[in-house]
C-alpha cells in the first residue's frame, strides 16, 4: 500500500520544514519516501492568455506535476510521500488525492500562533512577498476544522522532528517507523 501525507497551513506556519522531517525520520526508519514542496512544481509565468487567476492555473499545474513525480518515485520503489501544499478547500483536496494514484492519502493542518508565523515569515521573506504573506495572514482565519478539509490538526510549536514524529503517529504510520 502506499501512504501520502499532504501537510497545509498558512504561509509560514512551516509545512516545508515538518514535512521534511517527517522524510527524515520515516528514511532513517528504512521505509522509503519521497518528499515534495509543491512551491517548487508550479514557479511558472506569467499565465497564458487562456488562463486567469480565478482558474486556479497553479494548483493544476501543481497536481499534474505532483501526479509526475509520484508515478516516478513508486516506479523506484517509495511507498510513502510527504508533500508540503497549500490546500484550502475540499475540491482542491480532491485534486490532490487524485494526483497520488494508488495511495491512502491523509492531509494534515498544521497550525502556530501568529505571532510565530509573522517571526518566521520575517526570516524568511522580503519585500512584497513578504508584504503578501502577511496581508494574508492578518485576514480573518478560521479555527481548522478537521471534519471538512483535514484530518486532524497538529501545532508546530516544537522541533520540526518532534512535530513529524506527533503527525507520523497520529496518521497511523507509527508502526511503520518503529
Amino acid at each position: 500500500m502506499y501512504r501520502a501525507l499532504l501537510l497545509t497551513g498558512v504561509a509560514g506556519v512551516g509545512k516545508s520544514t515538518v514535512a521534511e522531517a517527517a522524510g527524515r525520520v520515516l528514511t532513517t526508519a528504512g521505509c522509503v519516501t519521497a518528499v515534495v514542496d509543491t512551491d517548487a512544481l508550479a514557479q511558472f509565468g506569467p499565465l497564458p492568455r487562456t488562463h486567469t487567476v480565478s482558474d486556479r492555473f497553479h494548483d493544476q499545474l501543481k497536481c499534474t506535476n505532483l501526479a509526475a513525480l509520484w508515478a516516478n518515485f513508486t516506479a523506484v520503489g517509495a511507498r510513502f510521500l510527504v508533500v508540503a501544499a497549500v490546500i484550502d478547500s475540499v475540491p482542491l483536496r480532491k485534486m490532490y488525492a487524485e494526483s497520488l494514484a494508488g495511495s491512502a492519502v491523509q492531509l494534515v493542518e498544521l497550525t502556530a500562533d501568529d505571532d510565530t508565523v509573522r517571526s518566521r515569515l520575517r526570516h524568511r521573506d522580503t519585500g512584497p512577498k513578504l508584504e503578501k504573506h502577511l496581508r494574508a495572514l492578518n485576514q480573518h482565519r478560521p479555527e481548522p476544522t478537521t471534519t471538512d478539509l483535514a484530518d486532524f490538526a497538529v501545532t508546530n510549536d516544537r522541533a520540526a522532528a518532534d512535530v513529524a514524529t506527533e503527525i507520523l503517529v497520529r496518521a497511523g504510520w507509527i508502526d511503520q517507523v518503529r
